[in-house]
């Protein structure tokens, strides 16, 4: 049996953690899996038992068979490519390829490591450091949302024209970015990047999971 054909499973604490953007793409591609729900209050991820799964005791963690992998980013690339016959991701012998390489990881090194550092950011009291980490952030977001609104001027999704899991991993960090005032100030400047956003989560396959509403 190949891994292709064997069990999904999903560990997570909740459906809006950062495991939701491979339920969302496991709904996209029709895959069967099963969520396995840690314990939150007896801090489970914590535990010797899931930190055989993931050293670092995070989630989310997937099974796939007795393949064992943590990071979120990684999780969706994997089963994207093991299925690649529902085309969630370019083959690997096409152009497109590279553009796709790109913006998944820029979902991971760029907009995921903005949402980390500004709950960082929201632990330093109010004064001159605090504001000019604020800055920084805002700044460097504003240039990540001229390189999406370039593409966007051009195409519905980010590569080829052609929904796939990089448009996944990008919306899905961008909506966590709007909950933080500060940066949804910035953002709020990019009305294409907006509704690119609202589109992808108005999408049948990301409704099956439950997200906070994110503010307009």
């Amino acid at each position: 049996m190949t891994l292709k054909n064997t069990k999904v499973r999903l560990h997570g604490n909740a459906t809006f953690d950062r495991g939701g953007k491979a339920r969302w793409l496991l709904n996209e591609m029709g895959v069967t899996y099963e969520d396995r729900w840690l314990d939150v209050a007896s801090r489970e991820s914590k535990s010797p038992a899931f930190r055989k799964l993931h050293p670092l005791g995070r989630v989310p963690v997937a099974e796939i068979g007795d393949h064992v992998m943590f990071e979120s980013g990684a999780i969706c690339a994997y089963l994207a490519d093991l299925h690649l016959d529902k085309g969630m991701a370019p083959a690997l012998d096409i152009p497109e390829r590279a553009k796709y390489q790109q913006w998944m990881y820029f979902a991971s090194a760029t907009i995921d490591s903005m949402q980390f550092r500004m709950e960082i950011v929201d632990d330093i009291p109010a004064g001159d450091v605090r504001a000019a980490k604020v800055k920084a952030l805002q700044e460097e977001l504003h240039d990540a949302h001229v390189a999406l609104d370039k593409v966007l001027a051009k195409d519905s999704f980010l590569v080829g024209d052609r929904f796939s899991t990089a448009d996944i991993c990008v919306s899905y960090q961008l909506y966590w970015l709007r909950f933080s005032p500060e940066l949804k100030s910035v953002m709020d400047k990019f009305p294409r990047v907006r509704d690119y956003i609202d589109r992808m989560f108005a999408r049948p396959a990301a409704k099956t999971s439950e997200w906070p509403r994110s503010p307009a």
